[in-house]
């Protein structure tokens, strides 16, 4: 069902771009540039969020990284799990 949508979206999205083109084609130039402008504005944000977003997992990933040096470091030594069907306990 979903490979269904997905095949129909080009062709929908696509009536609205040329609808958009088409009006952007009759405005004068100033109203373009306006336009422009307009198109930039609602693109800063959308950066700012996927550059929060992707600095807080680099962070998240960091602090995870040194929280695992530190165990190491501790002479703390990870129990490995025990695997299935294994009759000896933790490692």
């Amino acid at each position: 069902m979903a490979a269904a949508l997905l095949a129909g979206a080009p062709r929908l999205l696509a009536q609205g771009c040329a609808m958009c083109y088409t009006e952007a084609a009759a405005q004068s130039p100033r109203a373009a540039r306006q336009l422009d402008l307009a198109i930039l504005t609602l693109l800063v944000p959308s950066v700012l969020m996927f550059g929060g977003v992707l600095a807080a997992a680099f962070r998240r990933r960091e602090g995870d990284l040194a929280t695992e040096e530190e165990s190491r470091g501790s002479g703390r030594v990870p129990q490995k799990i025990r695997e299935p069907g294994s009759s000896t306990g933790p490692v």
